[in-house]
């Protein structure tokens, strides 16, 4: 039975990863929660909670073992770079100690910052402008630096995740539905064909365990995992979908399009001058290593949607 070690078990991608994996009955999951915090995760016969700090190496001890496959989805979103650092030393240092065989560590395609062309991929160089591009840039850099080939590492990139639980979007389905429809429908004009960068969490936790499995040298690889390649994955076509599984009310005059240049002038205006309206990342390298995703990008938005209704819409 393979040992899998994750830490930020309780975020949101880790609380998606922890229900698809505790399914596979040929990994014993081993799952780092804070050792002052309240949360509860459920222990089975292939899941156990170590509790221990990044921050403090001396409760690491135990966390980890020879042989098994680290899972690294914490980030401290309360915490200084200073602090995500050492956090990351820290797990680097008992990794080593301990000869994992692989790490898996789950960043984000944000790092890319600011990208003037319309595609990114994995070679695109980082130009990292805000505080949580340059701190996860950097967290990459000391985890693909620090191995040292004591044992595999491997950097996955997602997009703007979304899925049950999340937030991405909820602000979005929320506007349409309780929203001014000025404001909405100005919006649907500055935005109109904007891409949205989303990526389904299923795809997401899928791609991790696509990490774990493989047989593949991972060493120093680093994979984008997005939704961009679905034609649909942009503002305009994302708002019209849920108009129509929200029955709301469509809009009486056909939002105008905004030419991009002045989107980029109003990005710009409201602080966001390094995002490209027209930005797309490519997740084919992923998918040339013999990954595939479960779901399409309009399954995502189905499940999405049906999740939201449930809980949060009037019966």
């Amino acid at each position: 039975m393979q040992v899998v070690a994750i830490t930020g078990a309780s975020s949101f991608i880790g609380t998606h990863l922890l229900v698809h994996l505790s399914r596979c009955r040929d990994f014993h999951l081993r799952l780092l929660v804070h050792q002052n915090s309240n949360l509860s995760l459920q222990e089975s016969e292939n899941v156990s909670v170590f509790r221990g700090d990044l921050l403090d190496i001396d409760t690491l001890g135990g966390f980890v073992e020879s042989g098994c496959i680290v899972v690294n989805l914490a980030y401290l979103r309360g915490g200084s770079p200073a602090a995500n650092l050492t956090a990351t030393n820290n797990l680097i240092e008992v990794c080593s100690n301990a000869k994992i065989k692989r790490l898996i560590h789950c960043s984000t395609a944000a790092v890319s910052g600011k990208v003037s062309a319309a595609r990114a991929t994995e070679k695109t160089p980082d130009k990292p402008l805000r505080e949580y591009e340059i701190t996860k840039s950097r967290i990459e850099k000391i985890i693909l630096e620090k191995s040292d080939r004591l044992y595999e590492t491997v950097i996955l990139r997602p997009t703007a995740v979304f899925g049950k639980d999340g937030r991405n979007l909820l602000k979005l389905v929320e506007s349409l539905l309780y929203g001014n429809r000025i404001v909405n429908y100005l919006r649907s004009c500055i935005y109109q064909f904007r891409s949205m960068n989303l990526v389904y969490i299923d795809n997401v936790v899928s791609a991790i365990e696509f990490l774990i499995r493989t047989d593949n040298n991972m060493n120093g690889e680093v994979f984008i995992i997005s939704d961009d390649d679905d034609p649909l994955n942009n503002y305009r076509d994302i708002e019209e979908y849920f108009m129509k599984r929200m029955g709301c009310k469509g809009y009486s005059v056909s939002p105008v399009s905004v030419p991009f240049p002045i989107l980029r002038l109003l990005l710009a205006l409201t602080g966001r001058g390094h995002v490209n309206p027209v930005l797309v990342y490519d997740c084919k390298k992923i998918l040339s290593w013999g990954f595939k995703k479960p779901l399409n990008f309009e399954e995502g938005l189905s499940r999405f949607s049906d999740w939201y209704i449930k809980t949060h819409c009037p019966k």
